[in-house]
């Protein structure tokens, strides 16, 4: 408040109830390889099921990535996941004429398709009608369907030519009269004395004599045209044949999925429109989602093709906007679904649009429009560094805690531990020995090995990064196989139960803290005092099968070779606790006076959260320095403010010894004792 000049009454509020805020620690962090989801884009999932909707599930050359964060999601609940795809890997995409234009389209992200990035407008202009959402060739097991009307195809396109229908054994051959049509499995024949007769294979030829069967995984025929012989392997026979030249029409079956089919929505009709109305379908084409070919993963029903519609509540209703901005699969790149996207307000005849290739989506009718030539590229470490870990370097961006590095390469895990952890100080890296070190190796070969990871190999001094001693066999429950994964992942999910059950600066090893979950056997299993002494001095982590007592973490330290305080994972936690919660609270100072006023206020702040800290059994004593010893006149001239906290941490029980004496009858305890 300025002076003031004359009498009043002024009210000045000051806030004294500053803490120190509770900062979280547990938030675990990891860039991989999957076959879906964004790309180059921070996920928080806190379960496995979520990690499985937004990344799909395992396959043989990722699970390795996938089990790596689900692991972790055993004991910790969120986990921070990163996509990677190599640099080429590509969009499965469907043009009007049904080939995709480029196998280099990319959009890795829903941010990058609103931008949009240049790859956007090049296959808009290039034809692309629909797109899969994200990189990789699981999209090329998407379909694409539009139905309008009835989903009917008229007038009758067939004609009969055979009459020959056995039940068991039914087929039915025809000739194609006029047009251009596509047919798949489950497609309805319907004929004019109202006979149906459902299509379960589909058999072409030129000439009539020589067909050609349909590709089974698919079960579908385009590009059908006029003078064209089928044979129709039918899957619901009719009891009644049908006489030679009997003329049929075809209904799609994707007509089964639309509760209600209209043609003209109630915004058209209301401005004096028609014919707008669509259905917009996405299916598994290839059953590589469900396990079914052609089943159902998202309808869009009664949207319209006209740019300016709207739904009751005044959102919008146009198909574009609609897929663009709910659907979990595809994008409708640009909007050649309508042919004509004026608007309903124009009053246009609907019924008149342009055509998608050569099929007519016009009053009752189909359009299927795979998608193709999506491609997915194993990310090199480049990749993974670049699109992947490197998202993790900025404390200000993203809060991370726990990083288990999976079966990242040497090279990788030194730019993870120099360049993410050493320079953001506030998070650890944990990391296992190479698979050929310990997987298919006799007991003293796989302790070689691991010495020569450590001290050759990995050359690393970090009390911000930990090592175990290798690999376990786990259930692949989605494939029914058994694999071999590091064990990073369950030492970082151990550190984060163990500051849910306890605290944050206990250690996560023992038999209180350190079993480790689904375990079949381990790859290597150091049971013997010898090779568990070896690899403690070398700073590696025994991970031990005992019979009768589980898989334990049995060593608590960091890869700091130099021995102190911090060579203990409790020990390097804490002090992560302590100066990234202090250090939140201490924002708040700058820009204030640096006097007496400031640094006891500083003090007050400090000293509670230590001792509950110390009462938490984090520390055993504190001292906290902030006057004008350590903040001299030359210090306040440079702007600068410094307090010297002085920590006692409490130490882990590494060793225990168990003295037995015995004595001579007669003797008082008491007297020997001491």
């Amino acid at each position: 408040m300025g002076f003031r000049v004359s009498p009043g009454v002024s009210v000045k509020e000051i806030d004294l109830t500053t803490v120190v805020p509770a900062v979280a620690t547990t938030p675990g962090g990891f860039a991989g390889y999957f076959h879906w989801g964004p790309c180059k884009q921070i996920v928080t999932v806190s379960s496995e099921k979520e990690l499985v909707e937004v990344f799909t599930k395992p396959q043989t050359d990722n699970f390795v990535d996938f089990f790596t964060p689900a692991n972790f999601l055993q004991y910790g609940n969120r986990m921070q996941v990163v996509r990677v795809v190599g640099s080429t890997a590509a969009n499965s995409t469907t043009t009007i004429a049904g080939v995709c234009i480029s196998s280099s389209f990319r959009i890795n992200n829903e941010d990058e398709f609103n931008a949009p990035v240049a790859a956007v407008a090049t296959a808009a202009s290039g034809g692309v009608v629909f797109a899969a959402k994200y990189p990789g060739a699981l999209g090329n097991s998407l379909k694409v369907v539009a139905v309008s009307g009835t989903g009917v195809t008229t007038p009758a396109i067939g004609v009969c030519l055979s009459t020959a229908i056995v039940f068991g054994d039914s087929t039915i051959t025809s000739s194609i009269d006029s047009g251009t049509f596509a047919f798949t499995r489950g497609d309805e024949l319907l004929f004019g004395d109202g006979t149906t007769l459902v299509l379960d294979s589909i058999q072409r030829s030129d000439d009539g004599s020589a067909f050609t069967a349909v590709t089974p995984v698919n079960r579908e025929f385009t590009g059908v045209t006029s003078n064209t012989f089928i044979k129709f392997g039918l899957l619901y026979p009719a009891t009644k044949a049908q006489p030679a030249g009997s003329t049929f029409s075809i209904r799609s079956v994707y007509s089964r999925f639309i509760n209600s089919i209209q043609t003209t929505s109630a915004y058209a009709q209301s401005v004096g429109g028609s014919g707008d109305a669509i259905s917009v379908l996405v299916l598994d084409r290839d059953g590589s989602w469900t396990g079914t070919e052609n089943s159902l993963l998202e309808k869009f029903e009664a949207v319209s093709r006209a740019s300016d519609a709207r739904k009751s509540d005044g959102s919008s209703n146009y198909y574009k906007t609609v897929i663009n901005e709910t659907s979990n699969y595809v994008y409708a790149v640009q909007a050649d679904l309508a042919g004509n996207t004026s608007g309903v307000s124009t009053k246009t005849d609907w019924t008149a649009l342009n055509t998608i290739g050569s099929a007519r989506l016009v009053g009752n009718g189909v359009v299927s429009m795979p998608l193709t030539a999506g491609t997915s590229v194993v990310p090199t470490d480049g990749d993974r560094w670049n699109d992947g870990w490197s998202y993790f370097q900025d404390p200000d961006l993203v809060d991370v805690s726990l990083l288990p590095l999976g079966n990242a390469s040497t090279t990788l895990a030194k730019l993870v531990i120099n360049n993410v952890c050493e320079t953001r100080l506030d998070c650890m890296a944990f990391l296992s020995p190479q698979s050929t070190d310990v997987v298919g190796k006799l007991p003293y070969e796989a302790l070689t090995a691991v010495k020569t990871f450590r001290d050759t190999t990995l050359n690393v001094s970090s009390s911000y990064a930990v090592l175990d001693s290798g690999w376990k066999q786990q259930l692949d429950t989605y494939n029914n196989v058994i694999r071999s994964m590091p064990l990073n992942a369950d030492i970082a999910g151990l550190v984060a139960r163990t500051e849910f059950t306890d605290e944050a600066w206990f250690s996560p090893a023992g038999f209180n803290r350190g079993q480790v979950k689904s375990v079949v056997k381990l790859a290597y299993n150091p049971t013997s005092e010898a090779h568990r002494d070896e690899l403690y001095t070398r700073q590696i982590n025994p991970v031990v099968s005992f019979t009768g007592e589980g898989t334990v973490l049995f060593g608590d330290k960091t890869l700091q070779s130099k021995p102190s305080a911090f060579d203990r994972i409790n020990v390097r936690r804490l002090f992560i606790i302590l100066e990234k919660a202090i250090a939140t609270a201490s924002k708040f100072f700058l820009f204030e006076q640096n006097d007496a006023f400031t640094r006891a206020q500083f003090k007050n702040l400090v000293v509670p959260f230590l001792k509950t800290v110390q009462q938490r059994r984090g520390i055993t004593d504190f001292k906290v320095v902030c006057d004008e010893t350590n903040n001299t006149g030359e210090v306040i001239d440079r702007n600068e403010f410094v307090a010297d906290i002085f920590i006692k941490p409490t130490r882990s029980i590494n060793f225990i010894q168990l003295n037995f004496i015995a004595t001579k009858t007669g003797v008082d305890f008491n007297e020997v004792g001491g």
